[in-house]
């Protein structure tokens, strides 16, 4: 079992299909990765199963049928495909811990782009979300830059671990907030720590220069 499983209310949004594109994801990962919250969803699925089994079926007017199904149709039109790797192209080795999930959003060729002289990062692209999605890797010892949050941020890690205010994360360990307390994640000895960072808002940078950088991340350009 993870030390810090996704919260329950949170898994039930997911099972139930009301989370956007990028938090939904980041919990995706979190289930991948921990049994715990795997069996979680497994009892939620199955409860939801049984709960539709039990409603009564609803009864269809004659001539209703070309428009129930015009209905479907549309509704099938909506929902985005998401892009997968192109066939016979292979990933870099260097993704060999991206779990099965995220693979789909992961293209040949896609590399690590450094920030601010700290870290590293690929940015995501879930089309209809607002979230920012981001894949962030650091070296052991070092860390993100002194922050806090405006809004909700979800990490799951996928590789290393991490340490902040919060407590100290392992792979598969799921984090909310901390909202507005100020944070500063350092990866811990051994291999780079690489997670999954879903963030609502821009953060908003604390140190002493980082505030200054501030214009810049509000804009999405670092």
């Amino acid at each position: 079992m993870s030390r810090h499983p996704a919260p329950e209310e949170l898994l039930l949004d997911y099972v139930a299909g009301a989370l956007p594109a990028g938090p939904s994801l980041a919990v995706a990962l979190h289930v991948s990765l921990d049994p715990h919250s795997r069996r979680m969803v497994e009892r939620l699925n199955a409860l939801g199963g049984a709960l539709i089994e039990r409603e009564p079926a609803a009864e269809v007017a004659v001539g209703d049928d070309d428009a129930a199904l015009e209905r479907t149709l549309a509704r099938l039109g909506e929902i985005s495909v998401e892009r997968r790797p192109t066939p016979g192209a292979r990933l870099s080795a260097a993704f060999d811990w991206a779990p099965a999930p995220l693979v789909p959003h992961l293209r040949p060729g896609m590399g690590w782009r450094r920030v601010l002289g700290k870290f590293d990062e690929i940015r995501l692209d879930l089309p209809g979300d607002f979230h920012r999605v981001s894949l962030l890797r650091l070296e052991a010892g070092r860390g993100l830059p002194q922050h806090k949050h405006s809004g909700y941020e979800y990490t799951v890690v996928l590789q290393g671990g991490y340490t902040d205010e919060t407590g100290n994360y392992g792979v598969g360990d799921f984090a909310v907030g901390p909202g507005s307390v100020r944070h500063e994640p350092i990866a811990d000895q051994g291999e780079p720590c690489i997670a999954m960072i879903v963030v609502e808002q821009p953060i908003v940078l604390t140190g002493p220069v980082g505030r200054w950088l501030n214009p810049l991340v509000s804009r999405g350009l670092i």
